[in-house]
């Protein structure tokens, strides 16, 4: 077993060329698979489908239907009844939609351009330069991550990958802070190209959500999920062979 620290993002990284695009194949059959399935079941279109991977293989499906009104498909592609179950599939794609709106790679790519702009305007070894490079290095994996035509798949296992990457890339831009606190009291000696790519830098990594850790504003997004959740869940489409609790489920 490989215990290095690392291992488990590299097991949990995105296939590559020819790998990457049977993948998307493949996805692309389920989807449509999926789609002909509820079709079928709620006998309208749907407006909307999102696959949702709870663990490596384990595969489910949230519907929307015009109303709006939702259904919930397992992997093999049956109807789920359970009202925990949909809920669960439910929270995972409001919570992934929350993370989509979070990480915008193009402020990622500027916080990779601005720390080349620094890096380029001195030589100096130190404490500073390397922790502009590993903030950079952070934000550039993150924004490869965000791109990936993979992310249509709201997945419970690259949630984990994202948050990890991110917290890299927040402690880089920490160190970053820390080393260049000596700076604030020599700035009016500091060559001005330098002192505003050095400002540019700061500001397009709090602009890019590198200031605080993602893991924290997403727990905070959860309590709407969950009560947005319970809207879907009211929602559903009735299952044929279920019969609804007293309660509503």
């Amino acid at each position: 077993m490989d215990r290095r620290p690392d291992a488990w993002l590299e097991q949990s990284a995105d296939p590559v060329d020819s790998a990457l695009e049977r993948a998307l194949t493949e996805l692309v059959d389920r989807l449509d698979l999926a789609k002909a399935a509820a079709e079928r079941a709620g006998a309208q279109p749907v407006l909307g489908l999102r696959e949702i991977e709870l663990a490596p293989g384990r595969r489910e499906y949230l519907c929307a239907f015009d109303g709006p009104a939702f259904l919930c498909l397992d992997a093999s592609l049956s109807p789920v009844g359970d009202a925990r179950a949909v809920h669960r599939a439910a929270t995972v794609s409001l919570v992934w939609e929350q993370l989509e709106a979070e990480i915008a790679p193009s402020r990622l790519s500027d916080v990779a351009a601005g720390a080349a702009r620094v890096l380029a305007l001195t030589d100096t070894p130190g404490d500073m330069c390397a922790a502009i490079a590993a903030t950079a290095e952070g934000a550039t994996a993150i924004c490869a991550w965000r791109e990936s035509p993979l992310r249509a798949i709201a997945s419970l296992v690259q949630i984990d990958v994202l948050l990890a990457l991110h917290d890299r890339a927040t402690r880089a831009y920490a160190g970053f802070v820390t080393a260049s606190e000596p700076l604030v009291a020599q700035q009016d000696r500091l060559d001005t190209g330098l002192a505003a790519a050095l400002g540019d830098f700061e500001r397009g990594a709090i602009a890019a959500g590198l200031g605080a850790r993602l893991a924290d504003r997403i727990a905070g997004a959860v309590g709407a999920a969950d009560e947005a959740a319970e809207e879907i869940v009211a929602a559903r489409l009735p299952v044929v062979g279920t019969r609804p609790r007293a309660d509503g489920r």
